[in-house]
């Protein structure tokens, strides 16, 4: 214990006689006095509080601002005053614009007993006009805050000159447009110190037009005077929507960065950051109504630039009544989206008859700007011989570049139809039971048969009798004969494939002009054109007329191929988000044509009576 006291005192002793000669203390705490001082000097450090006294209060990191500038709004609530109470911050709307989200942080002190709880809630504002603004007073349960007044000034010039750190551009394609013209509107930001990712850049706001983002935000590098930047840009698309003039509002970017200074990596706090909040300039462009030269029944196009082609399945020269040929007319537009492009007209002439199928419409972007296509496909099936006038397609359109009226054409196509080595008349009516509507009208009955004699019609009529009857006989007496000799008779079934194997060449010319338009019909992805070319071509080829619906050919053909593509097909007719592969039933279907439709051997073994017998 004297131990300790004695090293205690010398220790105490040699500070008190070399203190004089090495003032090391003295210089340390006059160090840290002189670095506190120089903190609280610091703008970051700088805050207006609250009055401790008051229950409710409202104040701002600054009251003489510019028009480009932001502050911090906060509000200052005593827990005594009511919980969970949150002022209203709507009535800023009128002359500030709320920047970001609103921030709350609770506190609580005790001293001596003293106990002190309140709620503070922030947000940060930026002024609509220059001028003298007020912030509002809040009022929460009887308690009233102080209002605020702000004084606004002109866009500082200095906060977004191209030598500074970090400035923002903005550009226009065009200074006057047309009515719903695309106008390329252009942001760029210039930075050479880096900024937090809390930055935000607002979208432009135009009235009476349709804003759109242009693909995703491009960074590259450029020099400005001689100083070597980063640049981000991003672009939007603008169609005005009437004419006259509209005004693109400025746009506003503001960030933190890092404080350049050799306290930057010492510090750490709030003086090492400063906020950044940057204007754009606001840009005027004037709107031209349509031109009164472009035609008045025509659909408004400007763009571009806008081309129109056109596809065909095969050769419109070498065509025989009964075949399908598909004809796709694709037409592309510049700076315009695919909705606004006008429809191909297609109307059915004599002898010809057209099955158009829903147009495709595609959008993309480039460098440029949007661009649009639509396609239509539409099946021609010629019902008769000859040469058709497919009259020209004409597409009227504005061009932006050399502000002209142009237009799109296609020529007229003459297609030459031959008639076809199989008999037409069995064609025709294939071809009219898909369509009965468009079937051609029945010939005049020939007079020549009003003339024949009597005598002769009669003569007719008694020898198709005799012979009607003379045949039921033979029939009848070689049946007996079989009967008495144990001879077995010819099974029903193998009767029927003979009767059927009779008719079957006035049915298989029928059944390949069905098969024809059924290719029609896949090619141009109609579904009831194809379902009805199905059954017409399976009336024709199994020769039963009973063959009305795709469950009774399923049933009929027992061909489980066959039966997934007939429901697949009745999937997409009546259900919703079902895809039918046509190519792979046409060729399921073309398959059993070249073969032979085979119904199941066993298909009447176990079926049931009919409920209601006739």
């Amino acid at each position: 214990m004297a131990r300790c006291r004695l090293s205690w005192y010398s220790v105490r002793h040699s500070s008190r006689h070399s203190s004089p000669r090495f003032p090391l203390a003295q210089v340390l705490l006059r160090g840290c006095a002189a670095l506190l001082l120089l903190l609280l000097s610091l703008p970051g450090f700088t805050q207006t509080p609250a009055d401790q006294g008051t229950l409710l209060s409202a104040s701002v990191d600054s009251t003489n601002i510019a028009i480009n500038d932001i502050i911090t709004l906060t509000v200052r609530i005593d827990s005594t005053l009511a919980a969970n109470s949150r002022p209203q911050f709507s009535g800023l709307s009128r002359e500030f614009e709320q920047v970001g989200g609103i921030s709350s942080s609770s506190s609580y002190t005790n001293n001596n007993g003293n106990i002190q709880s309140w709620t503070e809630y922030s947000i940060r504002l930026r002024p609509l006009s220059t001028g003298t603004l007020i912030i509002p007073a809040f009022r929460i349960n009887g308690q009233v805050s102080n209002s605020i007044q702000i004084t606004v000034g002109e866009a500082s010039q200095n906060s977004n000159r191209e030598d500074s750190d970090i400035f923002l551009r903005t550009q226009i394609s065009k200074d006057n447009v047309y009515v719903q013209e695309q106008l390329l509107y252009t942001i760029k930001i210039y930075w050479s110190v880096s900024f937090d990712q809390g930055a935000q850049l607002s979208a432009p706001q135009v009235s009476d037009a349709v804003v759109q983002p242009l693909g995703n935000d491009v960074n590259y590098q450029d020099v400005v005077n001689g100083i070597g930047y980063n640049v981000t840009e991003r672009k939007y698309m603008i169609f005005p929507q009437k004419s006259g003039e509209i005004t693109i509002a400025p746009v506003y970017f503001s960030a933190s960065i890092g404080r350049r200074g050799a306290f930057n990596a010492l510090l750490r706090n709030r003086g090492a950051v400063r906020e950044i909040n940057l204007t754009s300039e606001a840009h005027t462009i004037k709107i031209k109504p349509q031109p009164a030269s472009f035609p008045a029944d025509a659909t408004w196009l400007p763009a571009r630039q806008l081309t129109l082609e056109e596809t065909w399945s095969g050769d419109f020269d070498k065509l025989e009544v009964g075949d399908a040929l598909t004809r796709n007319i694709t037409l592309r537009v510049d700076a315009l989206s695919s909705s606004l492009l006008p429809g191909i007209p297609s109307t059915n002439q004599d002898g010809l008859r057209f099955y158009p199928d829903q147009p495709l419409h595609d959008d993309g972007t480039d460098a440029k700007g949007v661009y649009g296509k639509r396609s239509e496909g539409t099946a021609i099936v010629p019902s008769r011989s000859g040469e058709f006038t497919l009259p020209e397609v004409r597409v009227p359109w504005w061009n932006t570049e050399t502000d002209q009226l142009e237009t799109a054409l296609l020529p007229a196509r003459t297609i030459t139809v031959r008639a076809p080595a199989a008999s037409n008349s069995s064609q025709a009516t294939a071809l009219n039971s898909i369509n009965p509507s468009a079937a051609p009208e029945p010939a005049a009955s020939a007079p020549a048969t009003a003339t024949l004699p009597v005598f002769w019609i009669a003569a007719t009529a008694l020898f198709a009798c005799a012979w009607a009857f003379t045949t039921l006989l033979w029939l009848r007496g070689r049946q007996q004969t079989a009967l008495a000799i144990g001879a077995p008779l010819m099974p029903q079934k193998r009767a029927h494939q003979a009767m059927k194997n009779a008719a079957a060449p006035a049915a298989n010319t029928s059944a390949d002009a069905a098969l024809r338009a059924l290719k029609a019909a896949c090619d141009s992805n109609n579904l009831r054109n194809i379902r009805s070319a199905v059954l017409a071509w399976a009336q024709a080829a199994a020769g039963a007329a009973n063959l009305s619906t795709l469950d009774a050919l399923s049933r009929h053909c027992h061909d489980d191929d066959l039966s997934a593509h007939l429901r697949a097909l009745d999937a997409a007719l009546y259900g919703t988000h079902h895809h039918l592969d046509c190519p792979a039933l046409y060729h399921r279907i073309a398959a059993l044509h070249k073969q032979g439709i085979e119904t199941s051997a066993n298909s009447d073994k176990y079926a049931l009576p009919p409920l209601y017998r006739q």
